[in-house]
């Protein structure tokens, strides 16, 4: 039986703590945001009030709504060659393009990247972002210069990004920023979606998705538009630090595990994996758009909603079109039995 809302999609408000019994030691001095976006903006200000950014380099395969939102502030940006689908040489060569005055923004990919870089200390300012690698050890145990995350992509909370300096250096802490109401709206917007979302999920017959994800649209078409710092009210704060440390890691090994029993690679696909690493989700590569996009149709007539991460980037990879598929504290083994078995009804009709 699948279960009602389906598998994938905005998460819905719930306690999770009936979910997840495990909790990590957070030994790291974090600072919380909305947004992991305004995360990162609040260090590029902190660099730029300390020197002058020559330019700010993003790797050629990212997200382009935070790309775009960054260009709003900061538009000496320059782009870097880097293959996100291969992890067996990961030394990102720095002295190859950024100078001294330059910052580089490294990306975790998928929580596969281990990150090692040829940096030192005379070289540029390196910037970590780890949304899609939350709790990695590449996470917990970086070296860089800044590390940032949008938890909102790992945990079920409406809004929240953080910031911290593993060698927990001198960091400007007086975040004095106008008040902006703007922020406290997105969130009450999202925190409403989610209690509709929990309501369907509790059979509410008043609510169906045609109800909720009109919210969850408009939130992020909110979060595209506004740079504005918010200060942080004590309540949100409560809310994010609630669910900040627990192990969401944990469970999606286990159902990995699972999948990529099932799951081999393909002619259609590739299944991208890393021995001793725990990815955001089931990652599927494919060379050929229609292919990803008939499995990707396929599935959500199955009631499986993935994500295509990041469809607007231009690469020139044979492999490129990059399906993610939910696999997260929310599901049960059955939920995981049903994504491989409909897959395999995919590659059944295909073959």
């Amino acid at each position: 039986m699948i279960r009602k809302e389906g598998i994938g999609s905005y998460f819905h408000l719930e306690n999770i703590q009936e979910t997840l019994t495990n909790t990590i030691d957070l030994s790291i001095d974090y600072t919380i945001f909305y947004t992991g976006r305004h995360a990162l903006l609040h260090i590029l200000n902190e660099i730029s009030q300390k020197k002058t950014i020559n330019k700010l380099w993003f790797p050629n395969y990212y997200c382009q709504h935070t790309l775009g939102w960054i260009k709003k502030t900061y538009q000496n940006i320059s782009i870097y060659e880097i293959n996100p689908f291969v992890f067996s040489d990961e030394t990102i060569n720095i002295y190859d393009f950024a100078g001294e005055d330059d910052v580089v923004l490294i990306n975790n990919y998928w929580g596969l990247s281990s990150m090692p870089t040829n940096n030192n200390l005379n070289s540029a300012i390196i910037i970590e972002d780890h949304s899609h690698g939350w709790l990695s050890n590449a996470c917990l145990n970086s070296n860089a210069d800044y590390c940032f995350v949008s938890l909102r992509k790992s945990l079920p909370i409406p809004l929240g990004g953080i910031f911290w300096q593993p060698e927990t250096k001198t960091s400007n802490k007086n975040l004095n920023y106008n008040i902006d109401t703007y922020y406290y709206e997105v969130w009450d917007m999202m925190l409403k979606a989610m209690k509709l979302k929990t309501d369907y999920i509790q059979g509410d017959k008043n609510i169906d998705s045609s109800i909720y994800l009109p919210y969850f649209y408009k939130v992020e078409d909110a979060l595209n538009k506004n740079t504005n710092f918010a200060k942080l009210l004590p309540k949100h704060k409560e809310f994010i630090n609630s669910y900040i440390s627990f192990n969401v890691k944990k469970i999606k090994e286990e159902h990995l595990n699972f999948l990529y029993e099932k799951i081999q690679d393909t002619n259609f696909f590739k299944v991208i994996k890393k021995p001793g690493y725990t990815a955001f989700g089931l990652h599927l590569l494919f060379k050929n758009e229609n292919d990803m996009n008939s499995l990707k149709n396929f599935l959500i007539t199955n009631s499986i909603y993935p994500s295509t991460l990041w469809p607007d980037n231009t690469v020139n990879y044979k492999w490129h079109y990059f399906l993610n598929i939910h696999i997260d504290f929310r599901y049960n083994l059955n939920d995981i039995h049903h994504i491989a078995l409909t897959i395999q009804n995919w590659l059944n009709e295909k073959l």
